[in-house]
């Protein structure tokens, strides 16, 4: 039982794929530049190109779909990595495991269930939306895993990660472009990983989008106090004005376009992963203290 993991080389999918691995599991690890964990057959591969793409997944039971693009790129490019991927695993007849993000419900009023409806507003909550319901409309299973921002080790690009965790373990004070009291989700990568494999291993999750569990949700100056408790960092966070972001765009093109997510970050923005549990659990997730432990480890190393 062969898993390819498309995009293994960073994020969540390389920690799929070394979880995967960790397991005993035979895995494909599809990068166009390698980097994937140790024990993984590395395999170069362009999700972009479907002949390559074909080619990656033979042999494939599940193929676990985590690669990406960045932000000012995904409504060219992303379509065709879900169109490839779709025709590779039809092509094979593979189960697709998709690694998405909560972007097509669109701005939420409460707690966001797995039953929420999509209410996308902007391009690229809408894009995720179409993307979504192209997957689960191919003509082999697909699991569709969505996560909240994660954090961890191995997390590159992650905003709790690079903007609060990151700094506090140098020692410096966490920054943050949108309001600190805000209850905001963040879920632990190694935790969603881990989900995202368990989707792919049981059939009751084909046809179906799931949130993956992460820890109890708190405002952002209560992660901000947690991790310096944990890291024993006494600095008071820094709130920059919410125009930095557009002026750090200048500078660095991942954040071009984030501003169609602002809603997610000053409103509440609570992830409920009840029916996850409901379904496979009891499912126990990592402490947000261990977790910041081991994720302000991984930035010192």
């Amino acid at each position: 039982m062969t898993a390819v993991v498309l995009g293994a080389g960073r994020g969540i999918g390389r920690e799929i794929a070394r979880q995967l691995v960790a397991a005993g599991r035979e895995v494909r690890a599809v990068t166009r530049s390698g980097g994937v964990p140790d024990g993984a057959q590395d395999v170069r591969g362009d999700v972009l190109d479907r002949r390559s793409t074909i080619e990656a997944v033979r042999g494939a039971s599940v193929i676990h779909l985590a690669a990406n693009v960045p932000y000012p790129n995904w409504l060219d490019l992303l379509p065709t990595m879900v169109e490839n991927t779709v025709a590779a695993a039809e092509a094979v007849g593979a189960k697709i495991v998709y690694a998405d993000n909560l972007y097509a419900y669109g701005p939420v009023s409460g707690a966001v269930a797995e039953d929420t409806p999509e209410r996308p507003a902007g391009p690229k909550e809408k894009l995720r939306s179409e993307l979504g319901k192209r997957l689960r409309a191919a003509a082999v299973p697909v699991a569709t895993g969505r996560s909240s921002d994660y954090y961890g080790p191995g997390g590159t690009g992650s905003l709790p990660g690079e903007l609060l965790i990151k700094p506090m373990a140098a020692g410096k004070a966490a920054t943050w472009f949108w309001p600190l009291d805000v209850p905001h989700t963040f879920a632990y990568l190694r935790d969603t990983a881990r989900a995202q494999i368990a989707l792919g291993d049981d059939e009751r999750a084909d046809g179906k989008v799931w949130h993956a569990p992460a820890a109890e949700t708190l405002t952002v100056r209560e992660f901000v106090a947690l991790t310096g408790k944990v890291l024993g960092n006494a600095r008071t966070p820094v709130r920059l004005p919410a125009w930095g972001v557009k002026v750090g765009s200048l500078f660095d093109r991942r954040l071009r376009g984030s501003g169609e997510m602002d809603h997610q970050r000053t409103a509440p923005w609570v992830v409920d992963h009840s029916a996850f549990e409901a379904a496979f659990g009891p499912w126990p997730v990592t402490p947000h203290e261990q977790a910041i432990e081991e994720t302000a480890r991984w930035y010192r190393g």
